[in-house]
């Protein structure tokens, strides 16, 4: 209910930008789309138009991200994502899911458009090799997070939260636990390409596809950098 109050709201620039986005930039269609959403009154009837004659209360609520740890080893971002991932010599496994950020990110249109970087950009879901770079804490000893908090910057959490891949993750952090405590070593010292290679020679190790998708890897890298700054 209240995204809805949001898109009929015009002083709400980061919700029109959204909706400007909805209808390709189309201001007459944009309108169409506004109007569609509220009756002659103004009232929201967007619910009663599928049927609904009453709102209640989530029993759950899904949180689809809170925030990353900082401090690992090697973050990983978006626009590596794009650019394939880790190299495929010392790669764990590979895989793929959009950029996700449906229900949006707050503050991000508002900082896209103070950038000069117009809409939100729309990417190819990246396909890419998995490592544990950003697992592993650098600061604090023998400690990694594997989850959609891990180290990820930019738009990475969006696709780098997905369970299959953090299960992924979490494989090559248990190889490379077993490494540390076999060589007294710090855990965050153990690289992909050890974990790669005890895959490689047990015949564990997954087939390695990522895809580089070079222009758009620089596109995002150039937002992910900006917006940040």
């Amino acid at each position: 209910m209240q995204y809805l109050k949001r898109l009929t709201n015009l002083a709400d620039q980061e919700a029109q930008n959204w909706l400007n986005i909805a209808a390709g930039g189309d201001s007459e269609f944009a309108d169409d789309l506004r109007n569609d959403l509220t009756d002659r009154k103004g009232n929201l009837k967007w619910f009663r138009s599928i049927g609904a004659n009453a709102i209640k209360p989530a029993s759950e609520l899904y949180i689809r991200h809170a925030g990353n740890v900082t401090g690992v080893v090697d973050p990983l971002t978006g626009a590596q994502m794009l650019a394939g991932g880790v190299p495929a010599s010392e790669a764990l496994g590979t895989f793929g899911y959009h950029f996700d950020i449906r229900g949006g990110i707050k503050g991000l249109g508002n900082r896209a458009t103070q950038k000069g970087l117009g809409n939100l950009l729309f990417f190819d879901p990246p396909l890419f090799n998995i490592g544990i770079q950003h697992a592993l804490v650098q600061d604090v000893p023998n400690l990694a997070v594997v989850s959609p908090g891990s180290g990820f910057e930019g738009y990475a959490s969006s696709s780098g939260r997905i369970v299959e891949f953090n299960c992924a993750v979490g494989q090559g952090v248990g190889i490379a636990s077993a490494v540390a405590l076999s060589t007294n070593r710090n855990l965050a010292n153990i690289s992909n390409q050890e974990v790669h290679n005890i895959l490689q020679k047990t015949g564990k190790l997954s087939k390695i596809y990522g895809q580089t998708y070079t222009a758009q890897a620089q596109q995002l890298d150039e937002f992910e950098h900006q917006v940040a700054a």
